[in-house]
């Protein structure tokens, strides 16, 4: 009956609508406030908000990209292959896209992320793993940033849509491929960048009211954030293991690398990070890196840079750090000591070609095409 029909509708139409409040689609969100503003006749606005709901429900099918970055060197016997073929079935991964770079490799790495790549297409379906060959080798450094600007400007062929952008919710990163991080930490670190961050018993939301935050339960809405990173915390109730010589000399790296930073980051080092696809992030990814294994480092001073030169808003307020839950050092990452004492030059060359009043080019000290985390 067309009652019955009536009342199909109502119940698509409601569920549409709590899949787009929960999607957080902030411009749906305006421009149906803009709507019910709207004087005229009834027919008309009604008209108006079907097409808006049409909208958001297309926007919503399309969904965020979200590429992710995997530096692969000499990886053949190391990648944990099943386990992002394991992910990328869950839910959660509906959206997310690996991007595997093979950095010059020398033995048969390239073969292997072409084989996982083939075995995805046939398991899951087209556009969930691409591969980038980049020749010859140039570090984890390039092989990251490489990847990351192939994803911003659209460059793959598994990821339709053009160049990645902010404005509809784009989504670049990288994550150490020996999953020293798990993939299980990529929804949480996803869910802290598109708004939701865990608090005690509930979830606050970031972006203030147009995004659909508010204070009612006494708990003022959070800023948005560009990018978050994970953060390698030994709290109670998390499984961060690493060595004791390990974290303090990284504790005293950290600290280094925030005062010349001049901002408060606990870890710089972390192989798990994503930012939005924002025209500071391709400023900061637009040239090679110099400063070898701690280039994560050199990119926040490039961005600290691209953000204060749009003086829309600063660094340290667009960054978030989420304690990881788990996190295991694993063997066949080790630094030798040459690249430790390195690493302290590389600081002071990142301050002076950055963020010093006196900016210039320093000779690097040579290049180090390890891919580890301190």
């Amino acid at each position: 009956s067309d009652t019955a029909a009536a009342a199909a509708a109502a119940r698509v139409c409601a569920r549409s609508l709590a899949h787009l409040r929960r999607a957080g689609r902030v411009l749906a969100q305006e421009r149906a406030r803009a709507l019910a503003g709207m004087s005229g006749p009834v027919a008309s606005r009604c008209l108006l908000q079907v097409f808006l709901l049409a909208w958001g429900i297309a926007q919503l099918a399309a969904g965020e990209r979200v590429v992710v970055v995997v530096p692969c060197y000499n990886e053949e016997k190391r990648l944990p292959a099943a386990q992002y073929l394991d992910f990328l079935r869950l839910p959660a991964a509906a959206d997310v896209v690996f991007l595997f770079v093979n950095d010059g490799s020398m033995d048969r790495t390239l073969e292997m992320l072409q084989g996982l790549q083939a075995e995805a297409q046939a398991q899951l379906g087209p556009g969930r793993i691409d591969v980038l060959d980049v020749q010859p080798n140039g570090g984890k450094a390039e092989a990251v940033r490489r990847g990351m600007l192939a994803a911003l400007e659209g460059k793959l062929g598994s990821i339709g849509g053009g160049p990645l952008s902010a404005a509809v919710g784009d989504i670049v990163g990288f994550w150490d491929g020996d999953l020293a991080t798990p993939l299980g930490a990529l929804p949480d670190l996803l869910g802290a960048l598109r708004g939701a961050e865990e608090g005690p018993g509930r979830l606050r939301c970031r972006g203030g009211v147009a995004a659909g935050c508010g204070a009612e339960d006494g708990m003022p809405a959070l800023p948005p954030v560009d990018m978050v990173f994970g953060a390698r915390v030994g709290l109670l109730g998390r499984d961060v293991t690493r060595s004791m010589s390990r974290h303090y000399l990284g504790r005293v790296f950290a600290t280094l690398a925030s005062l010349i930073l001049q901002i408060p980051i606990y870890d710089t080092q972390c192989g798990a990070k994503l930012f939005r696809a924002t025209p500071q992030l391709h400023e900061a990814v637009a040239a090679p890196f110099r400063a070898g294994w701690i280039f994560d480092v050199e990119l926040l001073a490039r961005l600290k840079r691209a953000y204060a030169a749009r003086g829309t808003s600063t660094l340290q307020d667009v960054i978030f750090e989420f304690p990881l839950h788990r996190w295991h050092d694993l063997p066949g990452s080790k630094l030798g000591l040459s690249a430790k004492v390195g690493a302290l030059w590389g600081l002071a060359r990142i301050w002076h070609e950055h963020l010093s009043p006196w900016t210039g080019p320093w000779p690097p000290p040579g290049t180090d095409n390890r891919t580890t985390e301190l």
